[in-house]
């Protein structure tokens, strides 16, 4: 029995004992994680730090700090904020309990939560008058990773109610519903992963027929910084349905995406894209499905970096004859490598699936100098598109009502077909377009200085500058 006695004391002592240097290692830590984060906001030129420190204590601390955050003029938050309140800045003054781990119940194991719920501003509650009276506009928690990682999670409130204009007539109808975002920090890895979304937002003006709403807006991204301005990896935005109505006009988009891929071969960057539509309904036409993919490929990092930096210091104010003599030389240096731009794909259905496409690959193969007369000769290009001849005809059909919408359906179709032989005509006469089948063909490939389209020389391509108004003669 005393020995038991002996055995459990032990135990115990051990456990406190592993408690407690748990808890001060874990409280060590997170005051040098705090440490941190004061001098990089110190370094923020938008940032003010009076206070960010953290006090510790055995099974968790408090994070006090005093921030302002001061948007500079030429940030579009600047604006927004001073639109809101008599000073365009935004204060964070307090502090937050914090949480030690290991165990941090729903969010698992970590080292340290914390949760902070941001209030409405009471400048903005008579712009919301349904909103409800306590509770918080945005709530974040923040982890603390045992791996080094944190991970950020923001989760914005749900309101159904008016929005109104102090001092205006007449008020909107607000719906805002599914609206967070996570994200995580690898600071090791420089790894940065974010997912979030807007469930459903809607504006609906009831004294008119004015409403606008999109359904599912979603963002994700994994990318690692390779540098400044240099990110790679994979980024993703989504649309669910965009719709916009009014008595003048309507506009509808569905299942809309945008993704990028980005790479780096040596010291080159390589850079893809893809945006794809589900539909679009404009007041006049009906399109199907579409697709646009092209790529940004031997950029060269060192000078893309450089320019973008000398871009970030424009100043408006600035004589551009003066600013472009610094960007030049940046950009000849870009130019040096060759970059290589290509639209891989562009699909539309006007009449039927992906009955439109086309293709172009630019590419330059100077030393650099952007010289105006030996430029025309340092290009190669090669575009190339189709459409089947019921996809023109809907062009065509388009156009017509975008032109003339006072008309009449019969009227359109009257004026339709007067003029679709002719155009067509007129597009054959021309040493680039060729009918095969049932498809217009178009080409154009510029290389050497020579123009050709479907293996038969044109012209020049001085002679095709002048042609469209570039020349320099």
């Amino acid at each position: 029995m005393k020995r038991a006695l002996i055995s459990t004391a032990i135990a115990a002592a051990a456990t406190v004992g592993l408690y407690t240097g748990t808890q001060y290692y874990i409280g060590t830590r997170i005051s040098a994680q705090v440490d941190a984060w004061r001098q990089q906001a110190a370094a923020h030129e938008e940032l003010w730090v009076a206070r960010l420190d953290y006090e510790q204590g055995l099974s968790g601390g408090a994070l006090h700090y005093d921030l302002t955050y001061r948007p500079l003029p030429t940030n579009p938050l600047h604006e927004l904020l001073a639109e809101w309140q008599p000073t365009a800045e935004l204060r964070l003054q307090g502090s937050l309990p914090v949480e030690h781990g290991p165990w941090l119940g729903r969010d698992g194991l970590g080292q340290a939560r914390l949760e902070y719920r941001l209030p409405l501003p009471d400048t903005a509650r008579e712009w919301l008058p349904d909103y409800p009276e306590q509770a918080p506009m945005l709530t974040l928690t923040g982890v603390q990773q045992w791996d080094g990682s944190s991970s950020l999670r923001l989760q914005l409130i749900d309101y159904r109610g008016h929005l109104a204009h102090p001092g205006a007539d007449g008020q909107l109808d607000l719906a805002l519903a599914d609206s967070h975002l996570n994200a995580r920090w690898h600071p090791q890895r420089q790894r940065l992963q974010l997912q979030g979304q807007i469930g459903k937002f809607a504006l609906d003006l009831p004294a008119s027929t004015e409403r606008f709403s999109l359904q599912q807006l979603s963002l994700t991204l994994d990318a690692t910084a390779a540098g400044r301005y240099l990110w790679l990896g994979d980024s993703a935005l989504t649309l669910q349905q965009l719709r916009f109505s009014s008595q003048k006009a309507r506009f509808g988009l569905q299942d809309a995406l945008i993704s990028t891929h980005t790479t780096q071969e040596q010291q080159h960057l390589n850079s893809h894209t893809e945006i794809a539509l589900g539909g679009v309904s404009l007041p006049a036409q009906q399109l199907g499905p579409s697709r646009l993919r092209f790529a940004l490929n031997r950029l060269e990092t060192a000078p893309y970096q450089a320019l973008l930096q000398r871009l970030e210091q424009l100043d408006p104010n600035q004589d551009p004859d003066a600013q472009w003599q610094h960007i030049q030389p940046l950009l000849e240096q870009l130019l040096a490598y060759q970059p290589e731009l290509g639209i891989e794909e562009l699909s539309l259905s006007l009449a039927d699936p992906y009955d439109t496409t086309a293709s172009a690959i630019l590419r330059y193969t100077g030393t650099g100098k952007l010289d105006s007369e030996q430029l025309p000769r340092q290009l190669q290009l090669a575009a190339r598109a189709q459409a089947s001849d019921a996809a023109f005809q809907q062009f065509l059909s388009f156009m017509i009502a975008e032109e003339s919408p006072g008309l009449s359906a019969q009227e359109q179709q009257q004026i339709l077909a007067a003029s679709s032989t002719q155009m067509k005509e007129l597009l054959l006469q021309t040493p680039f377009v060729v009918q095969q089948d049932e498809r217009l063909q178009a080409e154009i490939v510029v290389e050497n200085g020579e123009v050709s389209a479907h293996g038969q020389a044109v012209m020049s391509t001085e002679q095709l500058l002048e042609a469209s108004g570039l020349g320099t003669g």
